[in-house]
């Protein structure tokens, strides 16, 4: 694992190149939502936040990557990476609940295409996508599958063309 939002952006070819000679082929990396939606409706993928970068030092360096969107990725991150005005509201966090998939279509509209622009098919470094994290730990969904679905229908419509998996217990 290796987590850009844990490194100043100067380090990432560094980090990445150390894996590289070190014997690793391939990379997973977390996209949490919360650092890129910085508040409610206002995106930054610039700068320290530049994940298409970080993605592109990982095919210069010849990593593959097993991309981690989440929504909820856990990575002892704040909120395992959910913003936190979504806490506290009238749905289902993780959940197959329309208003939760409402906002996280918000996410995915801009995370998914950015992951999939650097798919494997493509010339890329990206060879699987884990949608969700850790879900065999949540008790609290009442239609994992649904989600699980969701999630998925979600991806591929924004044109995510690799392999797509889920702990989901």
């Amino acid at each position: 694992s290796l987590f850009y939002f844990r490194i100043p952006r100067a380090e990432w070819r560094d980090r990445l190149e150390k894996l590289k000679h070190c014997g690793y082929h391939a990379i997973d990396v977390y996209f949490p939502w919360n650092h890129h939606e910085v508040e409610k409706g206002v995106w930054d993928f610039d700068g320290e936040r530049d994940a298409g970068e970080f993605l592109a030092l990982a095919e210069e360096t010849g990593l593959y990557v097993i991309a981690r969107p989440g929504p909820y990725i856990c990575s002892e991150w704040d909120g395992g990476g959910l913003p936190a005005y979504l806490f506290g509201r009238q749905m289902k966090i993780r959940d197959n609940d329309p208003e939760f998939l409402k906002y996280t279509a918000e996410w995915f509209k801009r995370i998914i295409p950015l992951i999939s622009r650097h798919s494997y098919t493509k010339g890329g470094c990206v060879i699987a996508m884990q949608i969700e994290n850790e879900y065999d730990f949540y008790s609290r969904a009442e239609d994992r599958s649904g989600y699980i679905t969701a999630l998925r229908d979600m991806a591929l419509t924004l044109g995510a063309d690799m392999p797509l998996v889920c702990c989901s217990g």
